[in-house]
């Protein structure tokens, strides 16, 4: 329990450190492979106070763009090789169609796409670098509480 407290604090800590307020939305397009990352994005959600989105049609790529439009999220943690399609399409194949901007991104650069106007950060629970899309285990901040301004519940 002790280490779920510690990964879940350090999610919410990244969330802060990454400029999410309370209310702020985050969209969860991961699965079972990642059910650790989905209970620490969870607890860690919501002990920043940010919302998480879901939706039901995983493998629809259009599911997913209206999500992401109509939910004002401002960030996405997916599973980036999750097959999407009988065709092989990936998650990530999905998320490229529909953001083809963030091939010229490196890292630090801010995300601004005039499709998803809030989306500001984008994360991944892959081990392969992906342009303009940070790694879950990149997006955890550790910080002692006690050296810290910013208090979780």
């Amino acid at each position: 329990m002790k280490e779920f407290d510690r990964y879940s604090s350090a999610f919410a800590y990244g969330l802060v450190e990454g400029g999410y307020n309370p209310g702020d939305k985050i969209v969860l397009w991961m699965d079972q492979d990642n059910s650790a990352e989905v209970l620490v994005a969870s607890m860690g959600a919501a002990k920043a106070g940010v919302t998480l989105v879901t939706f039901e049609e995983k493998n629809s790529q259009d599911a997913f763009h209206t999500v992401l439009k109509d939910s004002g999220a401002r960030g996405v943690y997916f599973s980036p090789s999750t097959v999407a399609t009988e065709a092989g399409e990936t998650r990530q194949t999905f998320l490229q169609k529909l953001m083809p901007g963030l091939e010229g991104l490196y890292p630090g650069d801010g995300i601004q796409l005039s499709a998803y106007p809030n989306l500001k950060q984008i994360v991944q629970t892959g081990h392969k670098n992906i342009r303009g899309v940070i790694k879950f285990k990149d997006s955890l901040v550790y910080a002692n509480p006690r050296f810290s301004t910013y208090s979780l519940p």
